[in-house]
């Protein structure tokens, strides 16, 4: 294979990672379960009360916005 070729493979699986692992994190943020278990990841966490993730989301939007 040529450089280029193997460069092109190596961004492309990385971007794909790094968007899973993205995803992840998103949802387990969102999530309302305290206990958190993903395969070898467990996890004890605080749960967002309302008002906070509210907050979170109109700061989002306007981040969103203003882009």
């Amino acid at each position: 294979m040529e450089g280029a070729t193997i460069i092109a493979i190596i961004s492309v699986s990385a971007t794909a990672l790094t968007t899973i692992i993205t995803g992840l994190f998103h949802s387990m943020s969102l999530s309302r379960c305290t206990n958190i278990e993903c395969g070898c990841i467990k996890c004890e966490r605080d749960v967002l009360n309302e008002e906070t993730y509210r907050a979170e989301q109109v700061e989002a939007r306007q981040i969103e916005n203003n882009n």
